[in-house]
């Protein structure tokens, strides 16, 4: 099978698997803000906030390495590398329960984390094994049980939801997280046959090295796109209260699913970027995905924008305000997909420490920004400073995989993403005849990303032929 035809049959397997779980907050957005108040649907997004950062300082990112190194290697390897991972992961997730346990049982009613310490924990518990289970399936070519296991989640979620949130509220919510997330990872342990690649004699003090001298590179890094995505909900809850947060993350969710199809594709894109990577026409190759990916994401940022009122039209009118900060919190995720997905790049080539470097240069342009535009601008401000600090991370990460691969065609795109921003301006603005003025741009965007146009096109019909024959 072709490298095209591999990559599409990767993304469609894998958004079925996933697109359901990834969706499901914004399905279930219209449900969340009629039963949640703004200051809850705030506390749900802080608490999201918190987990985020924690299952990646708690388990060593060790779910990304149970990917990369099993993959390929003879079952025994493989069972190796499961057992020694699930060892790493449980001395980490002990000893965090007990500190989890002395925060909620001495420092009660201390803020958002000490009030739900024990929820924090038990999200952090399935999500980590969730992930770290369907990640293996993955690397070991069970792709069915990885398609399986998000179609599920995405359902009990939603069961879960619907029965405990009206009668339990916010706690509901939380507790609907974790049902859900637990009865898909049983699914993925046991339709996996996992249980199998779990053995004492096969944790190795060889396999323990190789994979915390992967994955511990990329804890500072897990450590700064928290910084970047996070931090800013800190200083709103600071100087703007709850509701701003809960606004931020309603408004938030509509941008967001752009970068939602995108990490989609983005797991079959590490596939192919490892198989392809030491091949001689991956240059080509590269610059191909990142013509259709560019194309995809300035498409996907242009109906968001241009449809941020009818988007939400489905919120709870409490949550009206949301509607004005679309437009331009659609640029962050446009920047950061890009930055990840030549971030890969630091993968495939297992220089892990450049995604470190790279990602700090955008975590302290976060704090910067969030110190100076968030007090001032509020939640514009907290917009401001994420664009500031994906803007960082994608140049820095260009200019460092130059060696590696080359982009060609930059001032192409550079000149696209200023048609982009013009389009925010112009809508978010009462300039008299706007709109013919967006259409120009638009239709600049697609002339200046015509190649990208052409070789989706030719990968469309590559893999409408393999799969024929």
């Amino acid at each position: 099978m072709g490298k095209y035809s591999r990559l599409g049959k990767n993304t469609l397997l894998v958004f079925i698997g996933n697109a359901g779980a990834r969706f499901i907050g914004l399905v279930m957005l219209p449900f969340y803000t009629n039963w949640l108040s703004v200051e809850d649907y705030g506390t749900t997004d802080m608490i999201h906030v918190y987990i985020t950062i924690l299952v990646s300082l708690i388990t060593c990112c060790l779910s990304e390495a149970v990917f990369r190194l099993p993959k390929d290697q003879p079952k025994d390897i493989q069972k190796k590398y499961f057992s020694t991972g699930i060892f790493l992961s449980s001395i980490g997730l002990c000893a965090a329960g007990l500190i989890f346990f002395i925060i909620s049982r001495f420092f009660p009613e201390r803020g958002i984390f000490s009030v739900y310490a024990h929820f924090i924990y038990l999200i952090i518990l399935v999500t980590f094994f969730q992930s770290y289970f369907q990640q293996f399936t993955r690397s070991i070519d069970k792709m069915n049980v990885y398609v399986a296991s998000g179609i599920l989640l995405t359902g009990f979620t939603a069961v879960f939801a619907f029965v405990l949130i009206p009668r339990y509220g916010l706690r509901g919510f939380l507790w609907s997280q974790i049902l859900a997330t637990f009865c898909a990872l049983v699914y993925t342990l046991l339709h996996g046959r996992l249980w199998k690649y779990v053995s004492i004699r096969s944790i190795d003090k060889v396999r323990y090295r190789e994979m915390l001298k992967y994955s511990l590179p990329l804890v500072p890094n897990s450590v700064m796109a928290w910084l970047i995505n996070g931090s800013n909900r800190f200083f709103l809850e600071k100087f703007h209260g709850l509701d701003a947060v809960g606004i931020l993350a309603s408004a938030s969710k509509f941008p967001m699913l752009v970068s939602t199809v995108f990490n989609v594709f983005l797991i079959s894109w590490q596939i192919s970027v490892i198989e392809e990577y030491r091949n001689n026409k991956f240059h080509d190759f590269y610059n191909r995905i990142f013509s259709i990916v560019f194309l995809g994401l300035s498409v996907g940022a242009i109906i968001i924008i241009l449809s941020s009122g009818l988007l939400t039209s489905i919120l709870d009118e409490k949550f009206s305000e949301s509607r004005q900060y679309i437009p331009i919190l659609m640029i962050a995720p446009f920047l950061s997909s890009l930055a990840v997905f030549v971030g890969v790049n630091f993968t495939a080539s297992k220089e892990t420490k450049y995604l470190f470097a790279t990602t700090a240069y955008g975590g302290l342009t976060s704090i910067a920004g969030n110190i100076i535009l968030v007090p001032a601008f509020g939640i514009m401000g907290a917009a401001y400073s994420q664009i500031l600090s994906f803007a960082v991370m994608l140049t820095s990460r260009i200019y460092l995989t130059r060696k590696m691969v080359e982009i060609k065609r930059k001032s192409f795109y550079f000149l696209s993403f200023i048609f982009l921003l013009l389009i925010v301006f112009l809508f978010s603005s009462d300039i008299f005849g706007k709109y013919p003025m967006i259409v120009f741009l638009i239709l600049s965007i697609l002339f200046l990303n015509k190649s990208g146009i052409i070789f989706f096109i030719h990968a469309i019909k590559i893999y409408l032929k393999t799969n024929q024959t």
